[in-house]
């Protein structure tokens, strides 16, 4: 694999089912999934979008503005956008990448800049779709995902008290098909994350102990058209989750390097996240109602589903992205409203509020002790819920 320094220091049915189960149904207290059968579908409605700045959710439950740091600010260049926020778990610190390759530490949780860790020579020639960060021992590495022809993959070392390395690495990839990496995501195996690209391809890499050197292996998992999100899991193997913008969502067993899964969603497919089951996944999907659908992939041929959501004008599309942790699951809009959803009855929104005027809010994030969102102007508001 040529890795430069940069100049820089068993197929389930159809998702339009009505074989929807309602996801109080499925998780139990611990976790776990048991399936309880039912002789008639449940109905899932969608909420409605209250235009109103003033809207507020009709749960008990609501989503506060933080009174400690408030709104901030990502520092961003002109023209430039965050394209993703890292969670750095093990120094109480934020990675942000923008648009165009650059890559900030921010201290928690007042948001202040620490280290400006990369500032491109060339931004516009960066395109950044997403990044991961992994660590090993005393070293993170952040790896950024370009969609570009050249250059398609870059990742950026830093060890304590030492400077940042960054490379840039060339991805295999189809020459018939667009270039670029899509998204990129850490594995739970040390030293490995995977890519997926506009040319259908989904890699798993491996770095070198040094990290001087990564190599690449391409996964036999047939899509047609862009990944739009890679999700690890563990139930009882590891498996990469795969979700394209053909509406095909793969499990890919990495013991026995085979697809053991494939399902069908109702429309493309922008994220996959994690539950408290690690036989569900909940997925975002681009709907302008029921945008979530909670998956329990263990069901053949049944494949129950439990569709959620709100009403909106436009899609959310795939650089909106949201958070979810124990039972929870927070989303952002297009309006600048934030809502959260009880994952064990999401029938109904748990709780919302209004974090900016007329902005994206492009990214939700979960830190150990607040929620955060982000605008697509780089504005950040601190929440949480009661």
């Amino acid at each position: 694999m040529d890795v430069t320094p940069a100049a820089e220091p068993i197929v389930l049915p159809d998702g339009d089912s009505d074989d929807i189960v309602p996801l109080r149904d499925l998780i139990t207290r611990d976790g776990s999934m048991v399936t309880k059968p039912r002789k008639e579908p449940a109905q899932v409605s969608s909420e409605m979008l209250v235009s109103s700045p003033n809207e507020i959710s009709s749960s008990v439950s609501a989503l506060v503005l933080g009174r400690g740091p408030g709104s901030s600010r990502l520092p961003l260049d002109t023209h430039d956008k965050p394209r993703r926020v890292l969670n750095a778990h093990w120094n109480s610190s934020l990675i942000t990448v923008s648009m165009r390759g650059f890559v900030e530490s921010l201290g928690m949780p007042n948001l202040v800049l620490q280290h400006s860790l990369r500032r491109p020579i060339a931004p516009t020639q960066e395109s950044v779709d997403d990044a991961c960060i992994l660590h090993a021992g005393d070293t993170s590495v952040v790896v950024l995902a370009h969609a570009r022809e050249e250059k398609q993959i870059s990742y950026l070392t830093s060890r304590t008290s030492r400077e940042t390395n960054f490379r840039v690495v060339d991805r295999p990839w189809n020459r018939t098909k667009k270039g670029g990496a899509s998204v990129v995501s850490t594995m739970m195996q040390p030293l490995m994350f995977a890519s997926g690209g506009h040319d259908h391809g989904v890699h798993i890499w491996n770095f070198s102990a040094d990290f001087m050197g990564v190599s690449s292996t391409l996964l036999a998992i047939k899509h047609t058209s862009v990944i739009q999100s890679l999700l690890p899991i563990c139930d009882t193997s590891h498996k990469l989750i795969s979700a394209g913008a053909d509406c095909n969502v793969h499990l890919w067993d990495l013991s026995s390097e085979r697809v053991v899964h494939t399902f069908k969603t109702s429309n493309s497919p922008y994220h996959a996240h994690k539950t408290e089951s690690p036989f569900c996944t909940l997925l975002e999907v681009g709907h302008r109602d029921l945008q979530f659908e909670i998956r329990d992939y263990r069901m053949v041929p049944e494949h129950p589903a439990e569709r959620f959501g709100f009403f909106t004008t436009e899609l959310h599309g795939r650089f909106i992205k949201g958070d979810t942790w124990s039972h929870f699951f927070a989303s952002g809009s297009r309006n600048g409203g934030v809502r959260l959803w009880d994952l064990r009855s999401a029938r109904e929104q748990f709780a919302y509020t209004s974090c900016f005027n007329n902005d994206q809010v492009v990214q939700v994030l979960k830190t150990e002790s607040d929620l955060l969102a982000f605008s697509k102007r780089g504005d950040v508001m601190t929440m949480n819920h009661t």
